[in-house]
């Protein structure tokens, strides 16, 4: 998929085959003819066999014209081939090669199409997923997310390459034995086409009843996923709290929820699959019986009996798989509505906005009286009124829920705007008129809890921005501090950290991160509860050179610590979702107030 591509809202299953099968129903189409040109070869030996016992092994009268007396003709005659019956042999083995090798080209088409189908339906999904707003993967467990791009999606591949493809020649295989068992006999074609809706309507009945139990199949799986993923992430903690016993014991609880479900899912699909061997058996027994009786009254020639028998073969086998076709609809149509879910959730839209910023403003940031509630309706922020102007260094500080991150989160546009009252504005203007993108890229933000990407650690440093050089990354390293910490690995900045950093202590995950925010240069450094991890003397270390080297940056740096925002220029303080006070640290500490009772615990005093 293009990455400027403009992917329509599905309006249903069709809607959602028809856009994601761009690049790869060609490949499928080739499959359906191929299948068409193989089912076509299936059924000229039957034919080939019953023409040789009729009318050369037989006594059978040949007929002056007609497909039998032609074959015959061109072959020299029955006395001739009565003489060679190596050649019809031959021939039924040629034919039986020439089938093979189609079907081969067939499989090889389907596979190919089936992994550009995939490789697209990933791309979208992908691509999606990370569009969507922080509000919608709140709601949404990351293991369910995961399990509705891998499992869900093997399921319609698998449907589509091969129940799908495998529908053309299903119909053509039923028409055309239908239309050969016809010409041999009317009577007996009937008595077989007559078990044909019944194994319709028993798959369609099994459709209807199975799906709603395939979608609670694929929810506990979304559930079990997301138990494993959240163990697997936050393994220290079990580990530290020794809960492993109880993460066991929670996993086997929704694991057994789970393994019942398919328990019943396969006892319907048991019974299922059982009708239809009996209903097929009862066909083939009835065919067989009839066909014997017609043949002993001479109404049927030994050649056209066993030539019905075989079409009669071939048309057991596609009628039963389309009934399987049928079923399986249930579970596909199941993760189509999983995979849609995802699709049709509305994303942000990046790149819709202004990108016009007026660079000589000075003031930079501004809350007017901004407040934020939760969904329930539960105040976060309530009027808050804050001014940052280019240059300044400004300290937010306040307990725990009193909103210093979702003021930043706000300021970034990763909260939901529905629920924000007031105006917040950046370079004179509202944060709303910008395009997200574009915003963003003005911001580079540390957070308390800093995630680090399975690679090295440069490669987590750069990410933050393009076009980094050595000498750049290093230049951040050692205003981050990191820089005793890289030489003293043998890789240096090639270091593998591991999957969310592992290998490295709080601090040094920390130092990592706050070097990323400083290698992209952006016009705001937000130090989200940063120095958290980090030692009284590394704290200072870099509050000293972000101060004196990076002193024309913008920072808001968010802080529970005095000591880390005593520099500040100013310094607002938090109480319960409201400004409670602001001002320098020396004003601050001279009044009675929450700063001030802070400062005495944290101090001794």
């Amino acid at each position: 998929m293009k990455k400027n591509e403009n992917r329509p809202r599905y309006k249903g299953r069709s809607s959602f085959l028809r856009y994601e099968l761009k690049g790869s129903a060609g490949f499928f189409i080739a499959t359906m003819l191929l299948s068409a040109f193989a089912a076509l070869t299936e059924l000229i030996n039957p034919r080939i066999i019953s023409c040789v016992i009729d009318y050369v092994i037989g006594d059978e009268k040949l007929p002056d014209s007609g497909a039998e007396a032609a074959f015959i003709r061109i072959l020299g005659g029955r006395g001739y081939i009565s003489e060679h019956i190596f050649i019809p042999a031959l021939m039924v083995i040629g034919v039986g090669l020439l089938s093979a090798a189609v079907k081969y080209l067939g499989g090889a088409v389907n596979s190919a199409g089936a992994e550009r189908f995939v490789q697209r339906l990933r791309n979208t999904l992908y691509a999606q997923t990370v569009k969507l707003p922080m509000s919608w993967h709140q709601q949404n467990p990351a293991g369910n997310i995961i399990q509705r791009c891998t499992s869900d999606v093997e399921t319609v591949k698998n449907f589509v390459s091969a129940q799908l493809t495998s529908f053309a020649r299903i119909i053509l295989l039923i028409a055309l034995s239908m239309v050969f068992m016809v010409k041999i006999n009317v009577r007996l074609t009937l008595i077989a086409a007559a078990f044909i809706p019944i194994i319709v309507g028993y798959s369609l009945f099994f459709h209807s009843r199975i799906g709603k139990t395939f979608m609670k199949a694929d929810n506990e799986e979304g559930v079990v996923s997301s138990i494993v993923q959240e163990n697997l992430t936050g393994i220290r903690v079990v580990r530290a709290f020794g809960k492993e016993a109880y993460e066991c014991d929670r996993f086997t609880a929704k694991n057994e929820s789970y393994t019942l479900l398919w328990i019943r899912i396969m006892r319907i699909l048991s019974i299922f699959w059982s009708m239809g061997d009996l209903i097929s058996g009862l066909q083939v027994m009835l065919v067989v019986i009839l066909g014997a009786v017609l043949c002993v009254k001479g109404e049927l020639s030994v050649g056209n009996y066993i030539a019905f028998v075989s079409y009669n073969a071939m048309l057991t086998w596609p009628v039963r798989e389309l009934g399987r076709t049928i079923a399986d609809l249930s579970r596909a149509g199941v993760s189509i509505d999983r995979i849609m879910f995802i699709m049709n959730s509305e994303p942000e839209d990046l790149t819709k906005g202004s990108s016009d910023f007026d660079e000589d403003c000075d003031v930079l940031i501004k809350f007017d009286k901004v407040s934020f509630s939760y969904k329930d309706g539960t105040d976060v922020l309530k009027d808050i009124d804050i001014e940052v102007r280019k240059g300044e260094k400004i300290g937010i500080i306040g307990g725990t829920g009193s909103g210093k991150s979702t003021m930043m989160d706000l300021l970034t546009r990763l909260c939901d705007e529905d629920r924000v009252r007031g105006v917040i504005s950046f370079m004179g203007k509202d944060i709303k008129e910008y395009a997200l993108t574009d915003l963003r890229r003005r911001f580079s933000k540390v957070s308390q809890e800093p995630f680090l990407f399975s690679g090295t650690i440069a490669e987590n440093i750069s990410i933050s921005a393009d076009d980094i050089s050595e000498e750049q990354i290093m230049e951040a390293v050692r205003d981050a501090s990191l820089d005793t910490m890289v030489d003293s690995f043998k890789k240096g900045l090639d270091t593998y950290v591991g999957e969310r950093g592992v290998t490295l202590s709080g601090g040094q995950k920390q130092r990592c991160a706050i070097a990323a925010g400083l290698v992209k240069r952006a016009d705001v450094l937000i130090l989200d509860d940063s120095f958290s991890a980090l030692d009284a003397e590394t704290d200072e270390r870099i509050r000293k050179t972000l101060y004196e080297k990076y002193s024309g940056m913008t920072m808001i740096i968010i802080a529970h610590r005095i000591t880390t925002i005593a520099g500040c220029d100013r310094i607002y303080v938090l109480d319960n979702g409201r400004i409670a006070d602001s001002g320098t640290h020396q004003e601050l500490i001279g009044r009675k107030g929450i700063y001030k009772d802070i400062y005495e615990l944290q101090s001794g005093r």
